[in-house]
């Protein structure tokens, strides 16, 4: 295997393999004084269909200038520049609004303004762009011009352990990432890991946690349950134009939180939510995912696998500050002609409306990003991308040759 499999294959480990457990509750999420609202199955405005409306399109079979590898994020900037976060190519390559490529930010290494398996990124305070590097977890910060700008390592080195870090978000001077701190103690065999979702200082360092769970795992007793070692919120967050932070913490229950700009809990919010069960695709592609993790870092652990999916997947704050969620049924079951759906709460978490998004795609092997308010991309061959990385097949038949990555740009109508 050569260098940049073995580093993209580690780093995309470290997504999965980081123990996150389910991040319980603070002391400040359990006050009796917060705010409640318990919102019914169906939303007060009903469903809504919203169509894509496709702008253009790059990579794929026919397109030798643009060549993917895993495009896991898009951010855009007040210039209407789109900025796609390739994992695979560790790299951010910026296009113009109309999809002519103008620059690429970033490359894969050790060295000053480089990185390996980025898994995030966004537009920082200083406006610089922060990329995610998962493990070694670490935030190097680039210049838009493509100059170093420096690393946060969010923490003193000095005191032990390391970081994994799976999330970054950021509006306005509010700075949040969701991942683990790791210690190891060699003589006891334990493993104990702190599992966060945190503000950042200027300067990179935690400040404030809004919740967080430490665990200890024994080394001579290791499971692969996937309560342990997946489970997380780190990517069910995300920070609104007031510097809110809006959580899915509990993996079932279909409960939000929402944090003040200062990182105290205002309020928490529920919908009337039957838990998705596994289908036979999703118990396949799970068990991939652990039988190679065990094959790989635990040899002969027993593995345990949910029977059923998160019940919130992803959310976002849009602009306005209305708060979309993506339920695991959207996500993995949606209807006929409906490529997914997102549940559309206020910003005081009344269940508004559901969009039913209409878009050419298979929700099934492809993935839907949001940047800004405005604009939309379709990842083709998204998770086939995302599951080569651990040996699985993906959703594309063995003896099929799979497309290769292309981006499609679309305006919300």
């Amino acid at each position: 295997m050569n260098k940049k499999s073995m580093a993209s294959q580690s780093c995309l480990l470290a997504v999965f393999f980081v123990f996150g457990l389910l991040l319980l509750p603070t002391s400040s999420l359990l006050a009796a004084d917060v705010p409640r609202i318990d919102n019914p199955a169906n939303p007060v405005q009903g469903s809504q269909k919203v169509e894509l409306e496709e702008l253009w399109r790059i990579g794929g079979a026919d397109d030798e200038d643009n060549i993917f590898g895993v495009v896991n994020r898009a951010l855009v900037d007040d210039d209407n520049n789109i900025y796609l976060l390739d994992a695979q190519l560790a790299q951010v390559s910026v296009y113009s609004p109309d999809g002519e490529l103008i620059n690429i930010l970033g490359k894969e290494g050790d060295g000053p303004g480089e990185f390996r398996g980025p898994v995030d990124m966004c537009f920082l305070p200083d406006g610089t762009l922060g990329i995610v590097q998962a493990f070694p977890g670490k935030v190097i910060k680039l210049n838009l011009d493509n100059t170093p700008a420096g690393t946060w390592s969010l923490g003193d080195p000095a005191s032990g352990g390391f970081f994994i870090i799976r999330a970054l978000k950021c509006a306005g001077n509010v700075v949040v990432t969701g991942g683990t701190q790791q210690n190891m103690n060699q003589a006891s065999g334990e493993i104990r890991r702190r599992n966060f979702v945190s503000t950042l200082d200027q300067d990179g360092i935690i400040d404030v946690t809004l919740t967080e769970l430490e665990h200890v795992m024994q080394m001579a007793n290791f499971k692969l349950d996937e309560m342990q070692v997946i489970e997380s919120p780190d990517r069910r967050f995300d920070v609104g134009p007031e510097g809110k932070t809006v959580a899915a913490i509990p993996r079932y229950g279909y409960e939000v939180s929402i944090f003040d700009a200062k990182g105290q809990l205002e309020r928490v919010f529920t919908r009337e939510y039957d838990s998705w069960k596994r289908d036979e695709r999703a118990k396949a592609m799970w068990q991939g995912i652990f039988e190679f993790i065990q094959t790989n870092q635990a040899p002969g652990a027993e593995i345990h696998i949910e029977d059923y999916q998160p019940d919130v997947e992803f959310l976002r704050v849009a602009n306005d500050g209305s708060i979309w969620v993506l339920t695991s049924e959207a996500m993995w079951d949606s209807p006929e002609g409906i490529f997914t759906s997102y549940d559309v709460f206020s910003e005081d978490g009344v269940y508004q409306k559901k969009l039913d998004i209409v878009c050419e795609g298979d929700p099934v092997k492809d993935f839907l990003f949001f940047a800004g308010d405005d604009l939309a991309f379709v990842v083709t061959g998204f998770w086939d991308a995302a599951l080569s990385q651990f040996g699985g097949s993906g959703t594309t038949d063995e003896d099929e040759e799979p497309e290769p990555m292309s981006v499609i740009c679309y305006r919300i109508k």
